[in-house]
């Protein structure tokens, strides 16, 4: 009796997450605040079944933090970007009313990201300092390894964009990262992104125009600053919240 009433229940939270995920992408093609919104809810949902309710609240804030660090990057350059959509344990993806014309363009739209998730990890560790939150605290490693991830070179990931106008070289180190990371984690989603960044290596750069990523030293100077500016304070932060957790 009771194999069968955990085969029920199995069944009840099958169809209820494929009823929620059928629902999201309805939403998804809606656009707008109410996109935003409803879908946050449900990535809401299923963050506390799998975590409990207080981090899913915390994780959520700290995805919107870092979307909405893509769409204040993308108004400074000069382009408009819907409201983050979010979808449970992917991410959140925004749309741009139109491509960028160029590899620092999109970096910079790219670093928007890191840049406000970095600061999402300071502001946590800097609450934890003075509250003694092991939530805070949780939250705070859980950001600077968050952001970290998102600047692996490798696509889809921002480091990918941010990598292009650097040198796209730095794909293929990307691509061994990620490999490395899926033989540690064994986790199916991280063997999607490499399989991915695989393909993107093989297409190289010939599906962009010739002069998109025809760049200045000075302008790929800048991003690289950007870009190993941010990893280096996030590998600290990372190394002490962890020392920290111990």
């Amino acid at each position: 009796m009771k194999s069968w009433k955990v085969i029920n229940l199995g069944r009840r939270v099958l169809r209820r997450a494929g009823i929620g995920i059928v629902g999201l992408l309805a939403l998804i093609q809606m656009g707008g605040a109410l996109s935003t919104a409803a879908s946050m809810l449900v990535s809401l949902a299923f963050y506390a079944l799998a975590f409990g309710g207080k981090f899913a609240l915390g994780f959520i804030f700290l995805l919107l933090v870092h979307e909405l660090g893509h769409v204040a990057a993308s108004r400074i350059v000069g382009l408009r970007a819907t409201g983050p959509t979010f979808i449970p344990f992917i991410g959140a993806i925004i749309s741009l009313n139109r491509a960028p014309v160029n590899a620092k363009m999109t970096a910079n739209i790219a670093i928007g990201g890191p840049a406000a998730g970095t600061l999402s990890a300071l502001v946590c560790l800097a609450f934890y300092l003075w509250s003694d939150s092991t939530l805070i605290l949780v939250l705070a490693y859980t950001a600077c390894l968050l952001n970290l991830f998102n600047l692996i070179p490798c696509a889809p990931l921002d480091g990918e964009r941010i990598a292009a106008a650097i040198s796209p070289r730095l794909w293929w180190i990307g691509s061994l990262v990620i490999g490395g990371v899926f033989l540690y984690t064994c986790n199916i989603l991280i063997l999607i992104i490499f399989l991915f960044s695989l393909f993107e290596l093989w297409r190289g750069e010939d599906h962009q125009d010739s002069s998109y990523y025809q760049l200045t030293a000075t302008q790929r100077l800048n991003v690289a600053w950007w870009y190993f500016g941010l990893l280096s304070v996030l590998g600290i932060t990372t190394l002490y919240t962890l020392d920290l957790l111990k």
